[in-house]
């Protein structure tokens, strides 16, 4: 699943995730629990995108580096894996100690305490890396998009990035472009039933608003929430 860019703008950090599944793995309003707040899955519980009051944020994607082959069983939902970490004081602290076998493989976008890093898993070992948070970044499922689609996607990414002005608004309508090619375009729906089910935005600066879209339901308005931020986050 899942398309994901991070924005840093002058007084705001943005990050959007497009949800691209089979349409009962839909989340339609967003879920508070203990400080964190997400979309729910409907099936497994857990979440692919978690925001807490401080400003720190989590993003699932499926897989790691290339799509895997599938076992049978794993031992825990990676969305409820996300719900575990995004409570840590130390993120990548306790990633460094999690046991992840038999565990599928994914790769997660952290910010927290304003360091952006990505991390993979994929199956085996453990991949950490840190990012400059002063530039914009794409990130595709691995399991979705192979190396010549995730590439035409970064294409994609960077004529957008010609904008003279790129605000939250456009940010949001960039992830809800349509075009021609709905197999790997930055909306999907493929035959095999596979589509962008909703999007979720997350904008951090003196308040945190977090905002999601079913996009199965054509007549649903965004639910959108705002939080105080302990922290405020600027970026020249």
């Amino acid at each position: 699943m899942c398309t994901v860019t991070y924005f840093p703008l002058k007084d705001q950090i943005i990050l959007t995730s497009n949800r691209d599944e089979k349409p009962n793995r839909s989340a339609k309003e967003i879920h508070q629990e203990k400080g964190v707040f997400y979309p729910k899955d409907s099936t497994k519980n857990g979440t692919w995108f978690a925001v807490s009051e401080s400003g720190n944020a989590l993003i699932l994607l499926n897989g790691a580096f290339e799509n895997h082959r599938k076992t049978t069983e794993y031992h825990k939902s990676r969305g409820l894996i996300v719900l575990d970490l995004i409570v840590k004081d130390n993120i990548l602290n306790a990633l460094q100690l999690i046991d992840l076998k038999n565990i599928e493989p994914f790769t997660l976008v952290i910010l927290q305490e304003k360091k952006l890093a990505e991390f993979r898993w994929d199956g085996v070992e453990k991949h950490f890396k840190m990012l400059d948070i002063t530039r914009p970044q794409i990130w595709s499922s691995a399991t979705l998009y192979d190396a010549k689609a995730q590439e035409k996607r970064r294409q994609i990414f960077q004529a957008f990035l010609q904008n003279k002005t790129i605000s939250e608004n456009n940010i949001w309508e960039f992830h809800h472009q349509k075009s021609g090619d709905m197999k790997n375009g930055i909306t999907i729906k493929r035959q095999n039933t596979i589509q962008t089910i909703s999007t979720t935005q997350v904008v951090i600066s003196h308040e945190i608003t977090l905002k999601h879209n079913d996009r199965l339901n054509p007549f649903s308005k965004p639910e959108k929430i705002s939080l105080k931020n302990e922290t405020q986050t600027s970026h020249s």
